[in-house]
């Protein structure tokens, strides 16, 4: 049968099973923190796995508490609050998952040789691998719907549909709407 546009339903998970895949992480390792990390910041900030690989470590701005993010898709920069979570997850992995001697200045780097930065690609086979792993009903939808839960979890809290929008770096109400159009209750 033929699909319709915004037909199908937003590909968001429920907040409590985001939390429960990132707490299923084993973070004893230097990928598992990795992994952690990175899932942890796509999910508090709504990031792109490309804004991800892309972060580097001049983004982090720890004396004024903020990351800088450069959206991918519209190219412009965003500043955004780096919140005490996030700088602990960061910090951690900092120091005891990244390689402290790369010549590398993006933040998450390749765990096998050879040496280098990640590809988008493997942050979808850090969440395949983890939400495989957690064993909590995770639809293969890859890591893009962390992005779509944060910006439902927000607007379930009461956040304004165009702060909503002003953080995911939509320009338009209508790309934000196609991560918020189902509300259940």
């Amino acid at each position: 049968p033929r699909l319709y546009r915004l037909e199908q339903l937003p590909r968001a998970l429920a907040w409590q099973t985001v939390r429960s895949l990132l707490e299923s992480i084993d973070r004893k390792t230097h990928v598992g923190l990795r992994d952690y990390t990175m899932l942890f910041l796509m999910a508090t900030y709504g990031l792109r796995s490309s804004e991800i690989v892309a972060l580097t470590l001049d983004d982090i701005c720890w004396r004024s508490h903020s990351i800088r993010i450069t959206q991918r898709k519209t190219d412009t920069p965003l500043l955004l609050p780096l919140t005490d979570a996030a700088a602990t997850a960061l910090v951690r992995y900092l120091r005891r998952g990244r390689p402290a001697s790369s010549p590398y200045r993006q933040v998450f780097l390749r765990s096998r040789a050879p040496d280098g930065t990640l590809a988008p690609g493997a942050v979808t086979k850090a969440f395949d691998y983890w939400s495989r792993r957690s064993g909590l009903d995770i639809p293969s939808w890859g890591p893009h719907c962390l992005r779509h839960s944060f910006a439902i979890h927000l607007l379930r809290q009461g956040t304004a549909f165009k702060t909503i929008g002003d953080l995911l770096g939509h320009r338009s109400c209508d790309s934000t709407g196609q991560y918020v159009r189902l509300a259940l209750e």
